[in-house]
């Protein structure tokens, strides 16, 4: 998911990027042309940027992780959001993952 576990940035301005799922550095791919947002897309627009992504997307435990990260995210109970963090910070370490 854009803003998470992968981003893009104006060419050559940002070094690295890392997950803010499960904290891994990015890959990057510079210099890409394509539309950065749904709307640009959607008008068959082309920017040029640069595509930072996580190493880890495609699998199922950072599927996972994501849904904890989002349900961290949209409770409105603060202990609810620490009992969730706990089952995070587990499962990103199951993984050699942390983002602390």
């Amino acid at each position: 998911m854009k803003g998470y576990d992968s981003f893009f940035e104006k060419p050559g301005q940002v070094e690295e990027k890392f997950c803010q799922v499960c904290g891994a550095q990015c890959l990057v791919k510079r210099n890409e042309v394509g539309p950065t947002s749904y709307m640009q897309a959607m008008a068959r627009a082309q920017t040029v940027h640069d595509y930072f992504y996580c190493p880890n997307m495609k699998q199922e435990w950072h599927d996972q992780a994501m849904d904890l990260v989002e349900e961290i995210e949209n409770t409105h109970s603060k202990r609810v959001a620490e009992l969730v963090w706990l089952d995070l910070k587990e499962l990103l370490s199951q993984h050699g993952c942390s983002l602390e």
